[in-house]
């Protein structure tokens, strides 16, 4: 049962990674989904091109703060740090063990691992079920951005390592613009999951002391 769980998971994923890419590389389909997204969007974040970095950011924090809200409210983020704390101090006294030839304690260790990988595998499984959620707000967000730039008469920026950038030119394999968007909203979805990592222990302490 829970290989199957965990197979329907990975196929939706991977499904919803599928359709990502038709609507991000269809022309039309990107283009209609644009259109819908951008009748509430571009009167609030457009700044009628003016401002297309802070387009991309204000855009870029929307996601995140709705992304980051559908993970707080699926997932056990209490439950994940005892797990990867279980799983640290697992791995420290196994290094431990060999470096001190502990056959006796190897084995011992050893014999947990399975329960300990099945923890791991269950983690890795919620949050494989909660990416097809985030991608129903992802994939429009990023066709509307894309969109909003592919409109705008100026696309360059300029950052700490290079004046005039075009943001539609490929670092790597990325564009430029999806780098920046990176750039931008990697701290923001630090902090913003910090303070709902936050708020989950404090609402537990406190049903801890209801109880």
């Amino acid at each position: 049962m829970a290989a199957q769980k965990k197979q329907s998971s990975s196929m939706l994923f991977f499904f919803m990674l599928m359709l990502a890419m038709l609507v991000l590389f269809d022309e039309g389909l990107r283009g209609t989904l644009a259109d819908a997204v951008g009748a509430v969007f571009f009167p609030l974040l457009g700044f009628d091109h003016q401002f297309p970095v802070l387009t991309i950011f204000l855009a870029g924090s929307v996601m995140i703060f709705i992304t980051t809200v559908i993970r707080h409210f699926t997932m056990d983020w209490i439950a994940m740090a005892r797990n990867q704390a279980i799983m640290s101090k697992f791995q420290k006294e196994y290094r431990q063990a060999r470096l001190d030839n502990n056959t006796y304690k190897i084995k011992k260790l050893e014999k947990l691992q399975p329960e300990l990988m099945k923890r791991q595998t269950e983690v890795s499984s919620k949050q494989m079920k909660v990416m097809p959620i985030t991608f129903i707000v992802i994939i429009p967000v990023f066709t509307w951005i894309w969109d909003f730039l592919m409109n705008s008469t100026y696309y360059y920026v300029d950052v700490p390592w290079a004046m005039h950038v075009n943001m539609f030119d490929k670092t790597a394999i990325f564009p430029n613009w999806i780098l920046l968007y990176m750039l931008l909203s990697i701290p923001l979805t630090q902090v913003i999951q910090y303070a709902f990592k936050i708020l989950s222990w404090k609402e537990r302490k406190a049903e801890a002391h209801a109880g």
